[in-house]
């Protein structure tokens, strides 16, 4: 799977606002919405327009289009239609189909599409080669078990998430930095010896994920720790040739976009702060040894705004 390109609601608004000059120039009447990716955009949109919100219901099964408010725009109405992705599917196709069969004129704006894409909207971001546009209203759709569906869950889709990890702090005991530093070999054979924390997240850990800063080079100590207190999921490592240990909440952040995680657990502070900073829809949470908090991290770079 292409790995996530995140859009925080913050990211969205961003996004929106950069295109409400362009539209207030075009006289639009009203903005309509595909319910549910577009609600979120095109009320942005239709209020930096003041104008009129309406939206549209879209069956997939059936492929039939109803309105989903019961206002609708004044005939034939030059309308903006708001959807958060054009994808491979019909929703915008038939969508504009039935707008334009009742007389609007419809112009289309998404927040993501790529050259896959069904339809090019006349306004749009466009997503690069190798990555999928990540919405907090679907969080868990970037999953293999989601995609599995065919866009059709079954099941409630909180069920599909993705759990992975931190390792130290998390499964055993997190040894100061300062061992490491003052006697290396000691400290390596001493954390081969730890057991497990009697204490652990209430998860199902045999098979989840790892994503640990320890760097490439301790995999095969790593591993047979992890083998002998039966832990078997896949284990991803800082590669040292890419990160520094400086840049471990960045690869730990990295590593769960590019295998489409959609939750994590960190036990340090201050990665848990950088992974949600850098993995802005993932849920990360910072894991003290017994209590699991759910953190969230934002630019605060004008403090005098902040």
């Amino acid at each position: 799977m292409n790995a996530a390109l995140p859009y925080d609601y913050a990211h969205i608004e961003t996004l929106v606002s950069g295109f409400v000059p362009q539209w207030r120039a075009l006289g639009y009447g009203a903005v309509v919405a595909i319910a549910r990716g577009g609600l979120f955009p095109g009320l942005i949109a239709s209020t930096e327009l003041s104008l009129p919100l309406h939206a549209l219901a879209y069956a997939r099964n059936t492929r039939k289009v109803s309105w989903y408010t019961v206002d609708q725009p004044s005939p034939a109405s030059k309308i903006l239609l708001v959807e958060d992705i054009a994808g491979r599917g019909t929703t915008l196709v038939d969508c504009l189909d039935f707008l334009r069969a009742r007389g609007h004129q419809v112009d289309v704006f998404a927040l993501a599409y790529d050259a896959q894409s069904r339809i090019k909207p006349d306004f749009g971001i466009e997503v690069p080669s190798g990555l999928r546009a990540w919405f907090p209203w679907e969080r868990t759709s970037i999953t293999e078990a989601f995609a599995a569906t065919d866009n059709e869950p079954t099941r409630p889709e909180h069920e599909y998430a993705s759990w992975a990890i931190d390792l130290d702090g998390i499964l055993l005991m997190d040894l100061p930095e300062d061992s490491y530093a003052q006697a290396l070999h000691e400290t390596l054979a001493q954390r081969d010896l730890l057991l497990p924390n009697a204490v652990l997240p209430g998860l199902h850990l045999e098979n989840i994920t790892i994503i640990t800063g320890r760097p490439e080079q301790d995999r095969s100590r790593t591993q047979a720790w992890l083998q002998q207190h039966g832990f078997h999921g896949p284990l991803v490592m800082r590669d040292e040739t890419r990160y520094t240990p400086a840049q471990t909440s960045q690869h730990k952040a990295e590593a769960l976009m590019a295998r489409c995680h959609t939750h994590f657990i960190e036990s340090d502070p201050v990665q848990a702060l950088d992974i949600a900073y850098r993995a802005k829809v993932a849920r990360v949470i910072w894991w003290n040894g017994g209590k699991a908090l759910r953190v969230h991290a934002s630019d605060a770079s004008r403090l005098d705004l902040a």
